[in-house]
């Protein structure tokens, strides 16, 4: 790996700091904005704000990293046949109130769009390529697209990046269910006025359960130990929050940084593998 040594990690930087912004707020690190939902019918759910400094990974010389043993299994998960197809990008808009730019709004999700989980509330991770003060929407469904969780939020933030939104902290969130399929759309409204411009993406996650073994191994680990259960277990959101966390806290880690740029880079996101996890804050919308 003559290549590793050539990374920069000289501006790796971090200060992270969790603010609640609202009552019924959940946290969340602050993503995307950037194209229409075209003719995806779900407007997505809105979150909760997370202030957090930047954490910009190296920027690698020569070739990408080939991460085969975080990549392997990310796509083994397929959405069901007869569900609605995911969608990864938002398309280019070319409205006024939502500037055009070269990278869509992108999920941090597997080519197929299904990502697998073992947590009841898992994170979720966006790209956002400007700087966002836009209403946004997360809604939750089942896999007959029975909506089963709305919300709208105002998201703020101050710069492109990558946010997270979390359910965790929002005690009206469902619980997703071990063995069942659930499909999430993130909406940004562009003009509240004009759904035309509304700039989404959307995805699938399956709840799973551990076998005994490896959760008693799981449970015994640190959460670096932790990655390689998760990759061997195709646990993309597990996977993907906990690296996140682990790079917030050691922000100047150069392993951790380039095992986040083999996992975007083996999902084919690599065109956003150097962008900085970034802060947001979101507060509830209250409709009269």
């Amino acid at each position: 790996m003559a290549w590793k040594s050539a990374l920069n990690i000289g501006a790796l930087s971090l200060i992270l700091s969790l603010e609640a912004v609202a009552v019924g707020s959940f946290l969340i690190p602050a993503e995307a904005l950037n194209s229409p939902a075209k003719s995806v019918h779900h407007p997505s759910k809105s979150q909760l704000p997370l202030n957090s400094q930047t954490v910009q990974p190296p920027e690698p010389s020569g070739s990408r990293p080939n991460s085969k043993q975080t990549g392997a299994t990310w796509n083994t998960f397929q959405p069901p046949e007869d569900g609605v197809p995911g969608r990864r990008e938002g398309g280019g808009t070319r409205g006024l109130a939502c500037p055009t730019v070269t990278t869509a709004l992108t999920a941090l999700i597997p080519q197929s769009t299904m990502g697998q989980t073992i947590s009841a509330k898992p994170t979720f991770f966006y790209y956002l390529p400007v700087a966002l003060d836009k209403t946004v929407q997360f809604e939750l469904a089942d896999e007959r697209d029975k909506t089963l969780y709305k919300k709208s939020f105002r998201m703020v933030t101050t710069r492109a990046g990558i946010v997270s939104v979390s359910f965790g902290s929002d005690g009206n969130s469902p619980t997703l269910e071990v063995g069942k399929n659930y499909q999430w759309y993130f909406t940004i409204k562009c003009d509240p006025k004009n759904t035309t411009d509304d700039v989404l993406v959307s995805g699938w996650i399956n709840r799973t359960a551990l076998a005994p073994t490896v959760k008693t191994e799981l449970d015994r680990s640190p959460d670096r130990a932790k990655l390689s259960i998760f990759a061997q277990q195709g646990l993309w959101y597990e996977y993907l929050a906990t690296l996140a966390q682990l790079r917030m806290e050691s922000p100047s880690d150069a392993s951790l940084a380039l095992k986040w740029l083999e996992v975007l880079n083996s999902v084919e996101l690599g065109k956003i593998a150097q962008e900085p996890l970034i802060a947001s804050e979101l507060t509830p919308i209250t409709r009269k």
